[in-house]
């Protein structure tokens, strides 16, 4: 093996490097993929869509919206242990992305722990009170949908 693609090696297994970098793999290819992985949700297909996700996650480590799609999957699937998974490596890579605390949130809502999905929420909502990122509109929608919910309990 080339020292370049040692290196490469070296730097993916100590997580400096990511396997699309290793693999020659660019940006345009990756959105095909996410593109696939749509098309499966759209259809209906989970398992083929969490496959895909899989393969992304894979790919790039760093990018946590495969992550957090495929959890939003498996949560409506009813299968919380594995979403919840899903959400806390994103949380152990990055522990205050706002995508994977509003995640973390509609997991803890889905399983009754309200207050502590509404701390979430409150967290997330200072951080963008007007919504202007998707993760602060996709809080205020679901601070909203809960809010719903307790109301009519």
């Amino acid at each position: 093996m080339d020292p370049t693609t040692t290196m490469k090696l070296e730097g993916y297994l100590k997580n400096t490097t990511e396997l699309r970098d290793l693999l020659g793999i660019d940006s345009g290819y990756l959105e095909l993929l996410r593109g696939r992985a749509q098309l499966f949700i759209d259809g209906g297909h989970t398992e083929r869509a969490l496959i895909m996700l899989e393969m992304l996650e894979e790919l790039d480590r760093k990018d946590p919206v495969p992550s957090l799609i495929a959890a939003d999957l498996l949560l409506r699937e009813g299968r919380s242990d594995e979403a919840e998974a899903k959400i806390d490596r994103v949380l152990a890579r990055s522990p205050n992305e706002p995508q994977a605390l509003v995640a973390r949130a509609e997991l803890l809502i889905a399983i009754g722990e309200l207050t502590s999905a509404a701390a979430i929420l409150r967290q997330v909502i200072a951080g963008d009170p007007d919504g202007k990122t998707a993760a602060g509109r996709r809080a205020l929608a679901v601070a909203a949908r809960a809010h719903r919910q307790v109301g009519r309990g």
